[in-house]
């Protein structure tokens, strides 16, 4: 059987894999110029997990407030709303896929490899002055998120990609592309099409893979497409330093940094990424929290 089009895949579960209420809001809240701080931290508040996780997040090293944070109102007012926004989309993304059988893929290191990405592309943003480099840290936990579609709704062809891989990281997107004639990044980009979220996004997770062909924001694509190759290394490989030179020299140009400056920079962030994958996962959740 022919399998589904990105985008016909991405329409045929859009129910099931539809945002939370209180993330849909909060978008609208913050496009509405009348909205209020209290009136976002009404919609956060209504959600209890989603305002404790997100104050816990606030109140960590990662944000470096002098003070302690204890209501959302004051969250929003540090933090600003649209960061706040960007977080709640984070933590409910990290709860939209279950049931992903633990045989088939380790969710948990899933995980880790995407807020690795993440606070690494953030980390970038900051060094080479990007305008909003948070929403780097976003779109870096979300870049993956076609993969996690195929292994949940595509679960035979996940297989046979996974086959062809041989459990080389670098390869699943090729494997892809052989079994469905697209790959995750496309289906990634049809999803949080659907979310309507921003074309920043939008265009980050269709290009990761192919920063050079982005015709918007290619210094974040380039900085992405570098996150994620050395958060992968990090992972999955030997954290070799060759991995800098696998990156296309073009790549490296358009992002602003030296291969040197960002493996600089991957080297200081392992107490940022531990700390922010286990708020992001939820105190006293289980580590493969979706695996089983």
């Amino acid at each position: 059987m022919t399998p589904p089009t990105a985008e016909q895949l991405v329409r045929n579960i859009e129910q099931l894999v539809a945002l939370p209420d209180a993330c849909i809001r909060l978008n609208e809240l913050i496009e509405d110029p009348r909205s209020s701080v209290d009136d976002i931290a009404r919609v956060i508040i209504q959600d209890a997990d989603l305002a404790a996780r997100l104050l816990r997040l606030a109140n960590s090293a990662w944000y470096g407030q002098s003070g302690r944070i204890d209501t959302v109102s004051r969250a929003v007012t540090l933090l600003g709303t649209r960061e706040l926004a960007d977080l709640a989309l984070v933590t409910a993304s990290c709860d939209l896929f279950r049931g992903i059988p633990a045989d088939l893929f380790d969710m948990a290191r899933f995980w880790h490899y995407s807020v690795a990405t993440g606070v690494i592309a953030r980390n970038m943003a900051r060094h080479a002055g990007v305008l909003q480099p948070e929403r780097l840290f976003v779109i870096g936990v979300l870049h993956d998120l076609g993969r996690l579609v195929i292994l949940q709704h595509l679960t035979t062809q996940a297989r046979e990609i996974l086959l062809l891989a041989r459990g080389r990281h670098e390869l699943l997107a090729q494997s892809e592309r052989e079994v469905l004639g697209y790959d995750h990044a496309e289906i990634g980009f049809e999803l949080v099409r659907r979310w309507g979220l921003p074309l920043s996004i939008q265009t980050c997770l269709r290009y990761h893979h192919q920063p050079l062909e982005a015709l918007e924001y290619r210094l974040e694509c380039a900085q992405l497409h570098i996150a994620q190759a050395l958060a992968g290394d990090l992972l999955w490989g030997d954290n070799d330093p060759a991995v800098a030179s696998r990156v296309d020299p073009a790549v490296w140009e358009l992002s602003g940094l030296s291969p040197e400056h960002a493996l600089a920079i991957r080297s200081d962030t392992g107490g940022q990424v531990m700390e922010l994958f286990s708020l992001l996962m939820g105190q006293g959740r289980r580590a493969g929290a979706g695996s089983g």
